[in-house]
């Protein structure tokens, strides 16, 4: 009785091994998919006029050096500016950075944030409120929102809605001032977002 006992619970015991055995390829797939869908969502928005710590209107005090995720190190920048027309001015930014690439500018004015600028380093880590970012089909931000789109003398062109101005270098379009979606190249993408404290009407 007693071996027919022992016999069962090894039974038993080899029987909840392969069923694990079993399991394992099936979990690490799912872990695998966990960890894709990870790398792929863009875990940081930029809305009302926010991006981790950084917030437009307030002044650049109390940031931290690095943020998870976000950013691993900032500069300060200041540049002399040159427009079409002959005018200058002097450009101030924060430059931030994530593992040598260029994620986001913060400008400056008399010491505040008054502008967030995403680049092409933010194209996996940030959208919109919306759910826009860089690298964004232009001809479907074209459909979804119906923008006047302008010419920029540094070879962009761009389109503002709100208080978010979308740019797309003037090399991905057929016509430099679109106005349709067939003035898009099909493969044009969003080269860079920027949310303005104070709203320029062209």
């Amino acid at each position: 009785m007693k071996k027919a006992l022992i016999l069962l619970i090894m039974l038993a015991g080899v029987s909840l091994l392969q069923a694990q055995v079993r399991r394992t390829p099936v979990q690490r797939t799912q872990t695998q998919q966990r960890s894709t869908a990870q790398t792929t969502t863009r875990a940081f928005t930029l809305a009302n006029g926010k991006l981790g710590p950084i917030q437009t209107g307030q002044r650049f005090v109390n940031i931290p050096a690095t943020y998870a995720g976000l950013y691993d190190k900032y500069t300060y920048r200041k540049e002399e500016m040159g427009g079409e027309g002959g005018d200058e001015w002097i450009e101030e930014y924060y430059q931030f950075t994530k593992a040598g690439k260029k994620v986001f500018r913060a400008l400056i004015s008399e010491g505040k944030i008054i502008s967030i600028e995403l680049q092409e380093g933010s194209a996996s880590i940030i959208k919109t409120q919306e759910g826009y970012y860089v690298g964004y089909p232009a001809r479907t931000l074209f459909t979804k929102k119906r923008m006047e789109w302008i010419t920029y003398y540094e070879g962009t062109s761009f389109a503002t809605s709100g208080h978010y101005t979308y740019y797309v270098n003037s090399d991905d379009l057929i016509d430099i001032e679109p106005t349709n979606v067939n003035h898009f190249k099909p493969n044009a993408k969003v080269c860079m977002i920027s949310y303005n404290l104070n709203v320029e009407t062209y």
